[in-house]
């Protein structure tokens, strides 16, 4: 069983399992085949994007090199803070 919906192509689970080859050719070649069980749209097969080079990922080891450190940290350490607070609720 096969209709066509909005200019793409309907089948049915057993059809796509019985013809799988033939409808990833159809997907190849940039038709869209919509999947149905019992009468309703489950999912789609596409054309697959153009392979693209990839992301940019930041080089974050780079850009941590750069920061300006200067070895400790001024202020109070954490235990000190936690113990201040944890006078001011006595």
């Amino acid at each position: 069983m096969s209709y066509n919906m909005y200019d793409m192509k309907t089948i049915s689970v057993r059809e796509l399992q019985h013809h799988l080859a033939k409808y990833l050719e159809q997907a190849r070649r940039g038709q869209q085949v919509a999947v149905a069980r019992r009468g309703t749209v489950v999912a789609r097969i596409v054309p697959a994007d153009v392979p693209s080079k990839g992301l940019a990922w930041p080089d974050s080891a780079a850009r941590m090199k750069r920061l300006p450190l200067s070895g400790r940290v001024r202020g109070k350490s954490p235990s000190a803070v936690i113990g201040d607070l944890r006078r001011d609720r006595l």
